[in-house]
């Protein structure tokens, strides 16, 4: 799998312009609430452009399963750092979020992303549809399996 899949994958998991463009609040609220996995998406992107591994790690909360085109992986946090290195993200915006409560302790975020991201030189695919599963723990809200599509030609 390409690092810039990869990449894209972590960005994917983060809705944060959402939040940062000044969203409509009830967005969050129809999302969830405030017990919403939105924020935790937001801190993960901020954490990406700052190049901030350590909080973007925190805020993953456990290692996840990607799936791509590639087929499924283990996102390992310990190796995020030496992944991430050659990249640089920047602006995103998101659109289509939906954030389904399966159960009090599970959740499905989706969205459309588009983003600005470069990797070892090579622009990473843009825009994708994104699929987040994340799961309450100990309290707390963890990924556990992330997947993004690109999107067709014919949607765009």
């Amino acid at each position: 799998m390409s690092k810039a899949r990869l990449v894209i994958a972590l960005l994917s998991l983060s809705a944060a312009s959402l939040m940062a463009q000044g969203a409509p609040k009830t967005a969050a609220r129809a999302a969830g609430g405030t017990d919403s996995v939105i924020p935790i998406e937001q801190s993960l992107w901020d954490a990406l452009v700052k190049n901030d591994y350590a909080s973007f790690n925190k805020a993953l909360g456990a290692d996840f399963i990607y799936v791509s085109g590639d087929g499924a992986v283990t996102w390992e946090r310990a190796k995020s750092a030496e992944m991430l290195k050659d990249c640089k993200t920047g602006k995103a915006t998101f659109t289509n979020i939906q954030e389904k409560r399966v159960s009090p302790d599970l959740t499905v975020l989706t969205y459309t992303a588009n983003s600005e991201q470069v990797c070892g030189g090579k622009k990473s695919p843009n825009p994708v549809n994104a699929l987040s599963v994340w799961r309450k723990v100990g309290g707390q809200w963890v990924a556990i399996a992330h997947s993004e599509t690109p999107v067709s030609a014919g949607a765009k």
